[in-house]
């Protein structure tokens, strides 16, 4: 590959990085293209990238990055899932879908906010719910307080107004 190209590569992987929310490098070493390719698919779909670069070319542009960490990680066949969207689980929820049913995918590690993270917090955080569902929650429980209240302010009206039906019908009972 020559210079100029290299540094076009480099170039690009720089900025995409600088917009990633997180980044998570495997081994795809031991996957046939039949398989690869449907992940791909999906990824592009989900607003996540892979990218296939020389390890060295990696290295250099992961080096001017909060992805700097990650260095270590490359050795051997290494692409990085790069997730490009506020959350920042979504490379990781495609990844373990494809590593459960192919054991050629081999996550080796990954990196969010600065903080390297290894194959089994990879996987924990596959495991995590996403952003949407969390807010949903968030949204839920909050709602929940002010609901709960206006119960409660509608339940003293309506105690009330049993005991005067029950006093009422007692009334007429008695004539």
């Amino acid at each position: 590959m020559e210079r100029v190209k290299k540094e076009q590569v480099v170039a690009e992987i720089k900025k995409l990085l600088s917009g990633a929310s997180s980044c998570i490098a495997m081994d795809f070493g031991k996957v046939p293209m039949t398989t690869f390719t449907p992940i791909r698919k999906e990824c592009a779909k989900s607003g996540v990238k892979i990218l296939v670069v020389k390890n060295t070319l990696a290295k250099i542009a992961l080096q001017e990055t909060q992805y700097a960490g990650m260095a270590k990680l490359f050795k051997g066949m290494t692409s990085l899932v790069v997730t490009t969207l506020d959350d920042q689980t979504v490379g990781a929820k495609i990844l373990k879908k494809y590593v459960e049913k192919d054991k050629g995918f081999v996550v080796k590690g990954g990196m969010i906010d600065g903080r390297l993270l290894t194959a089994s917090d990879v996987k924990m955080l596959s495991e995590m719910p996403g952003k949407p569902e969390l807010q949903a929650k968030l949204l839920g429980t909050m709602q929940a307080v002010p609901q709960k209240f206006v119960c409660l302010l509608a339940a003293v009206p309506q105690s009330f107004l049993r005991v005067l039906a029950a006093y009422k019908d007692k009334k007429e009972q008695g004539n």
